[in-house]
């Protein structure tokens, strides 16, 4: 009767500590924002995306950029495979900027993009000759061609040619150009290309 009693006792104690052992501090799995030393609650760290366009030098050349996001769209350029692509819509307090930038292996696929792409050009395809002047689109863009790489930009609001330059100067994101053409709202394109580092006008006769 003794050694039963003993064990009921030692079972009774032996559930007693287990259950101590599994008593857990809340705030070890529960989210808490974490305080400063006056006990003020720090802003959690938030995750940021790096879209590659540089929002400081973008400010210094007049853009004032509140929001990024990616295009997932398919665009004429991307089927020719180029070894980058950065499509990008930068909103801003007015209009959105479409800003879209390819890179391509050598020159030849570079031109191959640029040529199939004016001459099937937006959603009606019209056919572009080169150093045409004529309307592309509704919207502003400059279109700048270098080596290896296309960048295009659009957008509802004026655009300036010479900020993006500086833009790109800046961040070498865009070397050495070698054409350009530039559109202003509902008016004709105008060719540029460079003649001793200095853009210049091409004429079309």
């Amino acid at each position: 009767m003794n050694r039963i009693l003993f064990l009921l006792i030692g079972l009774t104690l032996f559930a007693c500590e287990q259950k101590k052992q599994k008593v857990i501090d809340m705030s070890d799995i529960t989210p808490h924002s974490e305080r400063d030393t006056n006990g003020n609650a720090k802003e959690d760290k938030k995750d940021v995306i790096d879209y590659g366009f540089d929002l400081k030098i973008a400010d210094e050349i007049g853009l004032q950029v509140m929001e990024i996001d990616s295009i997932s769209e398919p665009l004429f350029p991307d089927r020719f495979s180029p070894k980058k692509i950065k499509k990008l819509t930068l909103q801003l307090k007015e209009n959105p900027i479409t800003y879209c930038h390819w890179t391509f292996k050598d020159s030849i696929r570079t031109k191959n993009a640029l040529y199939n792409w004016i001459d099937c050009f937006g959603p009606n395809c019209k056919s572009i000759k080169y150093g045409q002047k004529m309307n592309f689109q509704k919207d502003n863009f400059i279109l700048f061609e270098s080596d290896t790489s296309l960048t295009y930009i659009s957008s509802p609001s004026k655009l300036s040619v010479d900020d993006w330059l500086k833009y790109f100067e800046l961040t070498s994101e865009l070397k050495d150009w070698k054409l350009l053409i530039y559109q202003g709202t509902r008016a004709k394109a105008t060719w540029y290309k460079v003649v001793e580092g200095k853009k210049e006008p091409i004429s079309t006769k």
